[in-house]
């Protein structure tokens, strides 16, 4: 039986889904040691920072069922495809990854075989279930991302990441516009038009509405952070989904 991924509320009422896929940092023996010096499991390269709390949050609060991707998107990025060379990443911001830059055939596919598919086999199995509870249901990717890129200071507090159409983006962003503080991107800081997986694996071509969100991960440092942005997106998601869908 796997280990991977964590399922919270599992019959939860919300019309949508949640799905974290850079939520751990799991490093398990089986897939041998990555060889990184221990400061990197602190960094944004490791995991998506404060996203895994927030998830805990918004799933309290919405009764919403989520999918937590457990271990180290440097063991394996659940948001690429596996021809990607950034699958397994084998460097991190240039310091080379021994125990990836060195991996068999053999060992890839094992990681495949006991992250990849398990963690996209629960979403397709807990997406499968929302779409015949509710009509109009909503897909969320749940992401944090550093503000300072390759020297680049990113100006964006969040940003939507879509690709097929803006139909849950649009409506996520004025909801969370209302608050005039924040600067918001719309597929900022990545687009979502090539070069990720998991929106497009489980909704293109559905005519559902989904769209991944990235929130700057300095914005998520500590509980109270966590639950200001647990409050707001939870009431943007609401007011997404409409009153009709909740009665």
């Amino acid at each position: 039986m796997t280990e991977y991924p964590v399922i919270l509320n599992p019959e939860g009422r919300f019309p949508g889904l949640i799905v974290v896929d850079h939520a751990g940092i799991a490093t398990p023996d089986r897939f041998g040691a990555l060889g990184l010096e221990e400061h990197w499991h602190a960094t944004h390269h490791f995991c998506d920072l404060g996203v895994e709390p927030l998830a805990r949050a918004l799933a309290d609060r919405l009764d919403a069922p989520v999918v937590l991707g457990t271990v180290s998107r440097l063991v394996l990025d659940l948001n690429r495809w596996l021809e990607d060379p950034r699958s397994i990443a084998v460097q991190v911001e240039g310091t080379p990854i021994p125990g990836n830059r060195t991996l068999t055939p053999e060992a890839r596919a094992l990681r495949q075989e006991a992250i990849f598919w398990p963690y996209h086999e629960a979403v397709g199995v807990l997406w499968a279930r929302v779409t015949a509870r509710h009509a109009d249901p909503v897909f969320l990717a749940l992401h944090s991302c550093t503000r300072v890129f390759d020297g680049i200071r990113r100006p964006w507090d969040a940003g939507t990441i879509w690709n097929e159409t803006p139909a849950l983006s649009r409506p996520l962003l004025e909801a969370l516009g209302r608050d005039a503080g924040l600067r918001l991107g719309d597929n900022q800081p990545y687009s979502g038009r090539g070069g990720v997986y998991t929106v497009d694996r489980h909704t293109h071509g559905s005519g559902l509405r989904a769209c991944g969100i990235e929130i700057s991960n300095d914005l998520l440092e500590t509980p109270r952070d966590t639950a200001d942005w647990a409050a707001r997106l939870a009431a943007a998601l609401e007011t997404c989904v409409g009153e009709r869908e909740r009665a």
